[in-house]
């Protein structure tokens, strides 16, 4: 019993011994894994002065923790690393538009002008004022025309007269004449005295038509519907034949004229929709639609003429008014889309840097339509990759970051 009891106290003792080896081996071993984690040329970490808690340093020394990811840890509570925002790729719907600027212009402008030389006697229509067609804006002196109208009639009247007259004389002696009861020379004085008749007739009736047309000239009409944008004349002045006196523009519909570059008039064709805004309307929006497309190029500009047509039942928008034009050439439903400011363009390149396990990698993409702050990607991402959206101007490819809100 005795020499059984000598025997497991050696079994128990070179069991523990055995025990105590593999241990301090393998604690050796992995001091030698961290060592070589280390690169060379670097400086070795001393563990054991490092600020992190004694459970971390146990681990690096045994090997659990890689000294790499050891390094990372450092660098993010020295606060070395860049701070990012990251953002989900999605698909949306995307519209592409060319935007354009021009100025505002009635579809119709007359300037109307005096017809005849008279003082003017009452102003009608004022500036600003809407109009008919054939509505009067002013009216000339017309006494003196009045007076010649008035006497014109009156000898237009006894030139009937005569004519009636001598119609019957001449009517009469030609009865007269088939039975040789008047002499040729008689019958031929009716009949030149009822051709002077009929003559005399006309040029008063021509007189009179003449006066007539002067004094209803003295009434200057509108021969639009339209606005007056300009009076040119004041009560008591005198206007000769050919004077501009008015001018009307007619509001409805109005025009812009924009010139497009030859590169994107291919995209356009009548009658696509426009959307125009300018800064003196802030928050008000109008619609148009294109109404010509100039078919010849301009050599010097390389632009072409196309002219947009708005109908504002509103009246805000006016002639004059330097605007904004939209017009939607292209949409897709189903497209990739990522912020415009997510991407860094090298040599006619465009990349992204996508984010990965607290890493970003440099992307190179293809880029489609883009819309305000949006831009289509074409190749390079997919739905639901994660990319960096804020912090871009600093980064490389690989480099570890932080995200910030």
């Amino acid at each position: 019993m005795k020499r059984i009891l000598i025997l497991s106290i050696v079994i128990f003792f070179i069991t523990f011994t055995n025990n105590c080896n593999k241990k301090e081996n393998n604690i050796s071993n992995n001091k030698k894994a961290v060592n070589k984690t280390q690169k060379k040329g670097e400086k070795k970490l001393d563990i054991d002065k490092l600020d992190i808690p004694e459970r971390m340093k146990k681990a690096i020394k045994e090997g659990k923790i890689p000294m790499d990811r050891v390094k990372q840890f450092l660098e993010m509570r020295k606060g070395d690393l860049p701070l990012v925002k990251i953002g989900s790729v999605n698909k949306k719907k995307i519209n592409s538009f060319l935007n354009s600027n021009g100025v505002v212009e009635p579809e119709k402008k007359v300037e109307i002008y005096s017809r005849l030389s008279a003082y003017v006697k009452k102003i009608i229509k004022e500036e600003g004022a809407f109009v008919k067609k054939g509505d009067i804006l002013a009216l000339l002196d017309d006494t003196e025309i009045e007076i010649s109208y008035k006497q014109a009639k009156i000898q237009l009247k006894q030139s009937e007269l005569s004519v009636k007259e001598e119609t019957n004389n001449y009517k009469r002696n030609k009865e007269l004449m088939k039975t040789n009861l008047i002499s040729e020379k008689d019958f031929q004085t009716s009949e030149a005295n009822y051709q002077k008749a009929k003559l005399e007739y006309e040029n008063k009736l021509e007189n009179y038509k003449s006066l007539e047309l002067q004094l209803n000239y003295t009434k200057i009409k509108s021969p639009i519907q339209g606005y007056i944008i300009e009076r040119l004349i004041e009560i008591g002045s005198r206007v000769n034949p050919n004077q501009q006196v008015f001018t009307v523009e007619d509001f409805s519909p109005l025009l812009i004229k924009m010139y497009v570059p030859t590169s994107d008039i291919i995209n356009l064709r009548k009658g696509m929709e426009a959307e125009i805004t300018t800064d003196v309307l802030k928050g008000y929006k109008f619609n148009g639609k294109i109404k010509l497309i100039n078919p010849r190029i301009d050599v010097q500009s390389g632009t072409v003429k196309v002219t947009i047509e708005v109908f504002d039942s509103s009246m805000k928008l006016k002639p004059g008014m330097f605007v904004e034009v939209k017009i939607s050439i292209n949409n897709k439903n189903e497209a990739i889309i990522i912020p415009i400011k997510s991407i860094i363009h090298k040599d006619d390149k465009s990349f992204v840097f996508i984010f990965k396990k607290m890493q970003v990698f440099k992307k190179e993409i293809k880029t489609g339509i883009s819309e305000e702050d949006n831009i289509e990607v074409l190749e390079g991402l997919k739905e639901g990759d994660k990319i960096v959206t804020v912090g871009i101007e600093a980064l490389k490819d690989k480099m570890r970051v932080k995200i910030t809100r």
